[in-house]
């Protein structure tokens, strides 16, 4: 009677333990977009490379609303600077303008900002000047380029000069946690200007050859 007494309250002993295990929750998978960067081409004729965790590179993207009062749409530019922690030297590209309604929407939606890169991918992009991108009426899309040296030094392109070329291509489009994704190829070729004090004039130097790729964030 007592081993049978003893076999019960050692099998409520083990429901209790039981009971008292934590089981470990695994959390399901989440997706993350593949981000990299890079640039490879020819500044001032010597071939430069910058590459993702190399020497502290990343890209790094920026959207710089504009917003307008109604009957006017708003414009958003999109950046994509490949640079590093470090190093001076860095490649930052601007894209647009994007219009908008900001009294409907505080900043594009998804499907437009899908939809406007997506359209001006595989075509000619004209250089112009950010103001240009800004303010011109009826806007134009196109792109300006920024360099800065070895020495800290900015140069940027100008929309005025002849023969230069860029190509967006759209290499994906994602979301993650973290936010929406529009991954390009850039290539390019122009002149950069910056004012040389010593001489009191612009003066310039040739990009040549350039693939920049990076990503916009929405």
């Amino acid at each position: 009677m007592r081993k049978g007494f003893l076999f019960i309250q050692l099998i409520a002993l083990f429901f209790v333990i039981s009971s008292c295990i934590q089981h470990e929750i695994i959390p399901a998978p989440t997706s993350t977009v593949d981000l990299n960067c890079n640039f490879v081409g020819y500044v001032n004729g010597t071939q430069t490379e910058l590459t993702q965790n190399v020497l502290g590179y990343n890209a790094k993207p920026e959207n710089i609303k504009y917003i307008y009062a109604a009957p006017l749409l708003s414009r958003m530019i999109y950046t994509s600077e490949i640079k590093s922690t470090y190093q001076s030297q860095s490649f930052k590209i601007s894209f647009g303008a994007h219009l908008w309604d900001a009294t409907v929407a505080t900043e594009p939606t998804l499907t437009m900002f899908n939809d406007f890169h997506s359209t001006n991918s595989g075509i000619a992009l004209p250089f112009k000047d950010f103001a240009t991108m800004v303010n011109a009426t009826p806007a134009v899309n196109g792109i300006q380029v920024e360099y800065t040296d070895n020495n800290g030094v900015l140069w940027k392109s100008k929309e005025t000069d002849p023969g230069q070329t860029a190509t967006f291509t759209i290499l994906n489009q994602d979301s993650d946690n973290t936010g929406d994704y529009s991954i390009f190829e850039c290539t390019f070729s122009c002149l950069v200007w910056t004012y040389d004090v010593q001489l009191e004039e612009d003066v310039s130097i040739q990009i040549n050859n350039a693939k920049f790729r990076g990503w916009f964030k929405r």
